[in-house]
C-alpha cells in the first residue's frame, strides 16, 4: 500500500448538526453536533483509517462524504481530474465541492465515490437477486443491458471471489461473508476511485473478517482504489491503514501515519484506545486505561477540550480553552494542549 501523496479528497471545517425539534410546532430547541468542524485529507491510493468510540460521528462523516447527508457547513473537495493535488489556486484540474452540489448535479459524480455498508444483512434487498443488486448501479448510470450486463456482473462476482452462476439467487442463500462480498461487488460496479468502508467487517466472524480485509487490500492493489476505512477495531485498522485519524465527540483529535500513531500516540484519548488492543506477545502485560467520568453529549459538549472530563492529564486550561489543531512531527497532527509534554504509551 503505497501513498502517492496526491490529495484525492479534502475535508475542510465540515459540520453536520442534526436539529432537535420539540413541541406541537416542532420548533428547533437544539442540535446534535455529530460532526463538528473536521478537516483532513485523503491521499490517492491510500487507506485512511477512521477510529473512535460508538457515537463519535464516524459513520455520519462517511455518509457526508458520499452525500447521503447534506452537511450543515464546510467543504468536501473532490479531485475529479487525473488525481493531481487538490487545490483552489487555479491548477487547471477540476475540484468539485460535493457539499454544495444539488442532487441533480451529484448524479454526474456518483460513480466516483461509493460506499460499503456495515451490515451485510440489512444493506441488501432480500427481494432482489444478486444480479439485480449488483447490476442496479450499472442500469442507472450506464447503457449496459441484456447479456452484456450479465457478463459485467459475472466479472464483478469473480473479482470478489463469488461464482457467477449464483447470480440468480437471493441474499438469504448466502453467508454473512458472502453477502458482504456482494456488497463490495456492487460498490465496484461503477469503477469508483474512492470507497467509504463503513465498518465493513464488524458484523462478521473473525476468520471471515481476515478474508474480507485481504480482499479489500487485493482490490486496492489491482484497481488503484482509495479507502476511507471506518472501524472501531484498532487491530483491523492497524493492519489495513496507511494513516489513522482518531475521532472523539465529532472532532478529529489526532492523525498520523499508522505505525507512528500506534507506537507514539500524542493524545490521551488515543492512548486509552490503544490500551484496549490485545497484545500478540504473551510476555507483554499492558495496562488497560479505564476512562473515568461520563461520556459527554454531542448536544451540549463541554467547554474547552471535549475530552477533559475523562482525561487523567487534564489541567485548568483544558476546561477553558479549545486546543488548537497542530503538527508536532512530520505528518503527525494532534489537538491537545500538552501533547509535546506528555509521554504516552503506545502499542509495540
Amino acid at each position: 500500500m503505497t501513498n502517492t501523496r496526491n490529495t484525492l479528497l479534502e475535508i475542510k471545517n465540515l459540520k453536520m448538526h442534526f436539529p432537535i425539534r420539540r413541541g406541537l410546532l416542532k420548533r428547533v430547541v437544539g442540535h446534535v453536533r455529530a460532526v463538528d468542524d473536521v478537516s483532513f485529507e485523503v491521499f490517492q491510493g491510500e487507506t485512511l483509517g477512521l477510529v473512535g468510540e460508538s457515537g463519535c460521528g464516524k459513520t455520519t462523516l462517511g455518509r457526508c462524504v458520499v452525500r447521503a447527508y447534506r452537511p450543515t457547513s464546510g467543504e468536501i473537495l473532490y479531485q475529479a481530474g487525473d488525481g493531481s493535488a487538490v487545490s483552489s489556486n487555479g491548477s487547471g484540474q477540476p475540484v468539485i465541492d460535493f457539499a454544495r452540489l444539488t442532487s441533480r448535479q451529484l448524479r454526474a459524480y456518483r460513480h466516483e465515490i461509493q460506499m460499503i455498508f456495515q451490515d451485510p444483512y440489512s444493506s441488501l434487498n432480500p427481494r432482489m437477486t444478486v444480479l439485480d443488486i449488483v447490476s442496479e448501479p450499472l442500469v442507472i448510470h450506464t447503457k449496459l443491458r441484456g447479456d452484456a450486463l450479465k457478463s459485467e456482473v459475472g466479472d464483478l462476482l469473480r473479482r470478489v471471489g463469488l461464482r457467477p452462476e449464483h447470480m440468480n439467487r437471493y441474499p438469504n442463500a448466502f453467508s454473512g461473508g458472502q453477502r458482504q462480498r456482494i456488497g463490495i461487488a456492487r460498490a465496484l460496479a461503477l469503477r469508483p476511485k474512492l470507497i467509504v468502508c463503513d465498518e465493513p467487517v464488524s458484523a462478521l466472524d473473525v476468520s471471515v473478517q481476515a478474508q474480507v480485509v485481504n480482499l479489500l487490500q487485493d482490490l486496492q492493489r489491482e484497481l488503484g482504489l482509495t479507502y476511507l476505512f471506518i472501524a472501531h477495531d484498532l487491530s483491523v485498522v492497524q493492519h489495513i491503514s496507511n494513516r489513522v485519524a482518531v475521532m472523539y465527540l465529532g472532532k478529529v483529535v489526532e492523525l498520523a501515519e499508522a505505525k507512528r500513531l500506534y507506537q507514539n500516540p500524542l493524545h490521551p484519548y488515543t492512548e486509552a484506545l490503544l490500551s484496549a488492543v490485545p497484545s500478540t506477545n504473551p510476555d507483554i502485560t499492558r495496562e488497560r486505561i479505564i476512562l473515568t467520568g461520563d461520556v459527554p453529549t454531542p448536544i451540549n459538549p463541554p467547554p474547552g477540550c471535549a475530552f477533559h472530563p475523562r482525561c487523567r492529564y487534564a489541567q485548568d486550561v483544558c476546561q477553558r480553552e479549545t486546543p488548537a489543531w497542530r503538527a508536532l512531527e512530520d505528518g503527525h497532527h494532534v489537538a491537545c494542549h500538552f501533547a509535546d509534554q506528555l509521554s504516552l504509551t503506545g502499542v509495540n
